[in-house]
């Protein structure tokens, strides 16, 4: 038994359980995918029509892509299948069984906040003489591998999923067969267009009897709705005649169904019957159309992330309100204060700390862990400036979440609880030549003493500080003093190039102007962009990366990153990278890691009474 709250279960590995799981992860949910196979559900080879952004891909490639991206944002667990769920309550209890050898079976809980059901259908036997016999030895419930062009194949059922595997066999050349026992297909009319366009065989009101064969099929025995029997000859026979093995699991929750088992769903936002409970794909519609599930899971998942925030919302409300002391009582412990504070812009906020034993080690590079209250969360932050004499350090950060909100609030005279540093290893320089130092929004902050390193080190320096708008600027005076050249970009144009830092840069290289070297800081994606820029252009690139961090002292591991194929501690191999070699898509997966709780804190933090 699991104590652990997910935000999220889904039930069902499917396209519309692991797209429901990729878009929750990435609003910041802590997603667990369930799925009752042992491994990535088989889907054959059948081609996928019209899936954006691939003009030719089998269902199983599709899948499989979908659960590899999908480990990267989620819990996936094979083979549990779900034995019961209890839906009604606030907190959601989802319980499955795992088989252990022949004989033993355990059974496991987990719990959670919202429940996304994206079942499979599962196939339907048809209960006939021959059909254990053959089963995997020519008759199939799913794709099997194999060619089977200039071959016979029967496909049996009367939904559109039998169809569309009709025509998929048409297509690479075998005789087909398809196989109904009613007068007509359950089937979207532009596939009955195709499918009476095609070389299919359609035997409409026909029974299938029994198999035949000796080692593996060769016959299907049939018989008419007017009584008369034959026997075709299939090295193939594909049944498809599927149903929702889920109606009683389903039906047992409070969960309202069609008479077929069908989750019932309000189209527009994928809930069910239940608050808390959302259904999608095959569950819901009877049918596997890939890209229809996916759609229908990633709508899901963005209603799930509503819910959940109006959910702790109507928590927050109903929790007693706790008396919150006032902020001169807060921040009267610590030995660090502060003595100087400065709004840099309504985001950006400068303080100069009174740190003298941090001052006095400080390097270019390094960067101190601060902590204003005792319940509160380690903060990372690159020393801006630091002056041996005075005896204090510059720090420069922006109001993003609870924590650094409350710093905000901070002025001259509180004390900072605790402050340890200086971390990390100092930035690596030398006299290169020229060096382009871009630094962009808050990231101006630490490239700040890089700068001044590089141009007390002999360097050309032609720095490039960017911002989304020109309020949004930062430490211009400072980083003009400490360069050879400054150049300003602002996103909208209202200081400066219009568009990015990085436009410069590539401006000055067509130009034909020669870098030996690029130091970039600021957010991720400017950074990866500018390191993929770079690595084009064979100039070496240093980076300094700001992970999540909590001991900063290489102990918890929160903070690692990839480099050149190693894992390194930013706190304590870094903070500073060769940016050519940094696994940037890993850097940004786990950077949204804490998103959900972020935003929650912050909602919290508002309705407190200041």
């Amino acid at each position: 038994m699991s104590s652990q709250l997910w935000d999220l279960v889904v039930v069902g590995g499917g396209p519309a359980g692991l797209s429901g799981a990729i878009r929750a992860a990435e609003l910041g949910l802590h997603v667990l995918v369930l799925e009752a196979r042992s491994g990535i559900a088989t889907a054959g080879s059948m081609a996928v029509d019209g899936y954006p952004g691939f003009f030719s891909i089998t269902r199983q490639e599709l899948l499989d892509k979908m659960a590899k991206q999908a480990k990267y944002h989620a819990t996936i667990n094979y083979a549990e299948k779900v034995s019961r769920l209890e839906l009604k309550d606030p907190i959601k209890r989802v319980y499955t069984q795992v088989t252990r050898g022949e004989f033993f079976t355990e059974e496991f809980k987990y719990n959670c906040r919202a429940v996304l059901i994206a079942t499979g259908l599962q196939p339907k036997k048809l209960d006939i003489p021959g059909e254990g016999k053959f089963k995997d030895k020519g008759v199939y419930y799913s794709l099997p591998d194999g060619d089977y062009t200039d071959k016979n194949v029967a496909i049996i059922g009367h939904t559109s999923w039998a169809v569309r595997n009709a025509l998929h066999y048409d297509a690479i050349g075998a005789h087909v067969y398809l196989i109904t026992s009613r007068d007509s297909f359950d089937a979207h009319p532009a596939l009955m267009r195709k499918l009476n366009e095609s070389f299919v065989e359609v035997l409409y009101s026909h029974e299938a009897l029994y198999f035949e064969g000796t080692d593996k099929l060769t016959k299907t025995r049939l018989k008419s709705a007017d009584g008369k029997q034959f026997s075709i000859l299939a090295e193939m026979v594909l049944i498809l005649s599927s149903k929702n093995t889920n109606r009683e699991l389903f039906q047992d929750a409070g969960l309202t169904t069609t008479p077929q088992g069908r989750i019932i769903v309000e189209s527009s936002n994928q809930d069910t019957n239940i608050p808390g409970v959302f259904a999608a794909g095959s569950a819901t519609r009877g049918d596997s159309i890939v890209g229809v599930g996916a759609a229908e899971g990633i709508k899901a998942a963005e209603e799930i992330s509503r819910y959940l925030t109006k959910l702790e919302e109507k928590e927050s409300l109903a929790e007693k309100e706790k008396e919150t002391p006032m902020l001169v009582e807060r921040f009267t412990e610590g030995r660090c204060v502060i003595i100087d504070k400065k709004d840099l812009s309504p985001e950006i906020v400068k303080w100069v700390v009174k740190a003298p034993l941090v001052a006095e080690k400080t390097q270019p590079g390094q960067f101190v862990i601060l902590r204003v209250t005792q319940d509160g969360e380690r903060i990372p932050l690159t020393v801006a400036d630091n002056d041996k004499e005075k005896g204090t350090i510059t720090l420069i950060f922006q109001k993003i979440g609870k924590s650094t909100k409350l710093m905000g609030t901070m002025k001259a005279g509180d004390h900072i609880l605790n402050l340890l540093g200086p971390l990390g290893r100092p930035v690596k320089i030398e006299k290169w030549g020229t060096v382009a130092v871009l630094g962009g929004g808050c990231g101006v902050a630490p490239v700040l003493p890089k700068t001044k390193a590089l141009k007390e080190k002999g360097n050309y320096v032609v720095s490039i500080i960017s911002a989304r708008t020109s309020p949004l600027l930062i430490c211009q005076e400072e980083m003009r003093e400490a360069s050879n050249e400054l150049h300003i970009a602002t996103d909208d144009g209202t200081e400066g190039h219009h568009g990015f830092g990085l436009d410069l840069l590539k401006r000055f290289v067509e130009e034909g102007r020669h870098f030996d070297h690029v130091v970039a800081v600021g957010p991720i994606p400017m950074m990866k962009f500018t390191c993929a820029f770079t690595k084009e252009h064979n100039i070496p690139t240093t980076v300094s990366l700001a992970p999540i961090m909590v001991d900063g002292t290489g102990m918890c591991g929160a903070c690692r990153v990839t480099v050149g194929g190693e894992v390194k501690f930013a706190c304590v191999d870094g903070p500073n990278f060769d940016g050519l070699k940094v696994d940037f898509e890993e850097l940004t997966l786990r950077s949204r890691a804490y998103l959900y709780e972020e935003r929650i804190s912050s909602g919290k933090m508002a309705r407190e009474k200041p």
